[in-house]
């Protein structure tokens, strides 16, 4: 079956997965921060990847065999590289938060958690940023 088959018949679960994911960036924009239900609202989805990557994952075991025995699958070509991609965007946000973080005066030199901060003062902001955030995670997650 083709590519349009899974579309079509995946579309109610992307179409679930969409609401199930609005609903909650609503839920996030009702919480207020450093509270302890932000705090849950943060760590539920991060519970939720971590138990599908220990999940999907297999056993240690497994994978020394695998490693020791030469069978199993081997890494890709270019995966190395691919982790270079990301080191240079890590690399440049970490300085450029460090250098914020000692300049003064601050409201010259924001960091990136000041700038978001006047993204989610409000109910509306804080739902973008909930839904940025989830679209993100899965996004990552899925590929």
């Amino acid at each position: 079956m083709g590519p349009l088959h899974e579309t079509v018949h995946g579309g109610p679960r992307i179409v679930g997965g969409l609401t199930a994911g609005l609903a909650y960036a609503t839920l996030v924009s009702f919480t207020h921060p450093f509270t302890w239900a932000a705090d849950v609202v943060t760590a539920l989805p991060l519970l939720v990847v971590a138990a599908v990557t220990v999940r999907t994952r297999p056993p240690i075991r497994r994978r020394r065999h695998r490693a020791a025995t030469g069978s199993g699958a081997r890494p890709r070509p270019g995966s190395s590289s691919r982790a270079l991609v990301w080191l240079a965007p890590l690399v440049a946000v970490t300085g450029w938060e460090l250098y914020c973080f000692v300049s003064t005066p601050r409201v010259e030199h924001p960091t990136l958690s000041s700038l978001i901060d006047l993204l989610d003062a409000t109910r509306p902001g804080k739902f973008v940023a909930g839904a940025a955030w989830l679209g993100l995670g899965w996004f990552l997650v899925s590929r």
